[in-house]
């Protein structure tokens, strides 16, 4: 099914829109931000629900969890719910479980990164967009034939009746793609499509069945997060709506796999299993033990550390001989094992996050950590506990943050400021002068303690470079040294936690002050919800943040205790009305 007939493409638009209709309204397209705010490009085009609230929402401050706002949070108030289609990671994992399809489609598509947004979601279907998207569906379901044959998706067979066949594939298969039951409405145009495609264009059993898998890949149901029956009653409780069981079972489930529901998950909507925090917990639990849960564990630390920009941040290789595109790999290679190791074979706990004196390295990393390892693959190896502890003294995120020939304490500072204490940097003027250069002579520190006393500087840089001095032990690649341009290195450096400023000497003990400070915990709990939530938090979240940053409190909660937190915390089963939606 490479080339479309003009009949069956006509056909293909037609069931595809009336799907759309039949679901809520596709809009224009008004750029507007899933949070409520504006931006150009990231808006997701699509209202339904609540997807159109307005207003700019604003993350937690200090990980205090209360969106910025002093009065009280109401328990029983939720967030908004925006309409969001998959991003490029759900979509090739949703194409993988429900057809067995591996070939990652959805790289193809255009970058599903929101510049207004620290974790993936994808924006507004541009033309071209829309015609990647037929393609891939195109190729999906002609590689699809074989299995139809063979039974593999066929939930019946077809000698003994197509017509009924078709019937049953349009609800079992139907309900796995649109992640719950096929409305009425819905099979309706289906079984027309079929029908026409068996009369109109004479296609064969398997060649209609192969449509129809066309006409549900590209429908709304299955591209957007759009999963409650368009003639489902809502469920009002109080001021806030209930989500139904499939809604909570399909955010659960690409939350955790960032993938769709599998059939236990389904089976357990249908049971009303997930109409409780309890019930949500069972199967929270049951996901984050399945294998499929290492890839969200990779995806979450990969956005949030910003990982996939490593590839960009060029080295002078004059500098740094030895640092190539393997070693560049290997670095991006030993944190995701590191991370998986961590929360899902060890303690899980965000100390052990933070401050293991050991990591998962090869033979090409071996030598930038002064340790010894052999072969390609990642082994648990200890390291120089003096020298390193946990993900902010890897390779991956001091190569990230260095300059092409040197240390960069403002980035390394502001990830620290931002990501670990959810605090907000004012945009930088447009006249800050760069550092000098390390040809000007002095050590990194010594360049930029000069650059600082500039007074378009001193705003941002007063915060964020003694908290970066810290990491002045570590080149632009993450080597460990003593001296930078022929001077002692000094890594001294201060930052203000849980309202009380502290000194350390180096990045060692920046780890420990920040492994152990109530903020930091709350800020990664925020960071969770998040990404779970794919917004930033508003005011109506308040409660629901709290109750995850009391839930990871101590250092004895896992990530995965977390996780489950999350996944059970009230604007992640509930959300608020729209206008008028009350009754």
């Amino acid at each position: 099914m490479s080339r479309m007939m003009p009949a069956k493409l006509f056909l293909l638009s037609a069931v595809t829109l009336s799907l759309a209709c039949s679901s809520g309204q596709i809009s224009g397209g008004t750029g507007s931000s899933p949070t409520g705010g504006q931006g150009p490009g990231t808006g997701v085009g699509v209202s339904a629900g609540n997807a159109g609230s307005s207003g700019t929402a604003g993350s937690a401050v200090g990980g205090t969890g209360t969106a910025g706002s002093s009065a009280p949070a109401d328990p029983n108030a939720a967030g908004i719910m925006p309409l969001l289609r998959l991003t490029n990671r759900e979509y090739n994992n949703t194409v993988r479980d429900l057809l067995g399809d591996t070939t990652q489609p959805a790289n193809q598509f255009a970058s599903d990164r929101d510049p207004t947004f620290e974790f993936r979601r994808a924006g507004t279907v541009a033309v071209q967009d829309a015609t990647l998207i037929r393609t891939a569906a195109e190729a999906l379901a002609a590689a699809a034939a074989p299995k139809l044959v063979n039974g593999q998706l066929l939930p019946c067979d077809p000698t003994a009746g197509e017509d009924a066949c078709a019937q049953k594939f349009i609800t079992t298969f139907g309900q796995r793609a649109f992640r719950r039951p096929v409305a009425s409405d819905e099979a309706t145009r289906l079984t027309t499509l079929y029908t026409n495609a068996r009369t109109t264009l004479k296609l064969s059993f398997a060649d209609a069945i192969d449509l129809l898998i066309e006409a549900m890949l590209q429908s709304p149901q299955f591209l957007y997060h759009w999963e409650a029956p368009p003639t489902a009653m809502n469920i009002h409780e109080g001021n806030v709506i209930r989500l139904s069981g499939y809604q909570v079972a399909s955010r659960l489930s690409y939350f955790i796999w960032g993938s769709m529901p599998d059939d236990a998950l389904l089976a357990a909507a249908a049971a009303g299993q997930l109409d409780t925090a309890a019930g949500v917990l069972t199967q929270a639990r049951r996901l984050l033990a399945d294998a499929r849960a290492k890839g969200t564990m990779d995806a979450f630390f990969s956005d949030w550390m910003g990982l996939d920009g490593l590839a960009a941040r060029t080295k002078d290789t004059t500098v740094y001989k030895t640092y190539t595109d393997a070693t560049q790999a290997a670095m991006l290679a030993e944190t995701n094992a590191f991370v998986e190791n961590v929360v899902f074979g060890g303690d899980g706990r965000l100390s052990t996050l933070l401050g293991a004196p050991y990591s998962y390295i090869n033979s090409t990393l071996a030598p930038l950590y002064g340790a010894q390892a052999s072969g390609t693959a990642m082994t648990m190896t200890p390291l120089n506990p003096t020298q390193r502890a946990g993900l902010l003294t890897q390779g991956s995120f001091l190569a990230l943050t260095g300059n092409a020939d040197g240390s960069n304490p403002v980035r390394r500072g502001k990830f620290v400021y931002t990501k670990l204490q959810c605090q907000q940097m004012p945009p930088p003027p447009a006249n800050v002068p760069p550092p000098a250069p390390a040809s000007a002579g002095g050590t990194t520190r010594q360049r930029f303690t000069t650059h600082d006393q500039n007074a378009c500087a001193k705003g941002c840089h007063t915060v964020m470079d003694p908290i970066g001095f810290g990491f002045e032990n570590y080149d632009g690649i993450g080597q460990y040294r003593t001296t930078d341009n022929g001077l002692p290195v000094d890594a001294t450096g201060s930052i203000t936690l849980d309202g009380t400023p502290q000194t350390f000497k180096d990045a060692i003990g920046l780890v420990g002050l920040l492994a152990k400070s109530p903020e930091v915990r709350a800020c990664f709990a925020g960071e969770w919800s998040r990404f779970a939530l794919s917004r930033v938090d508003t005011p109506d979240d308040a409660a629901s943040l709290q109750s995850t940053a009391a839930a990871f409190a101590t250092d004895t909660a896992s990530v995965q205790d977390l996780i489950a937190a999350v996944a059970t915390m009230r604007s992640f089963r509930y959300r608020s009305p729209s206008p008028g939606e009350m009754p």
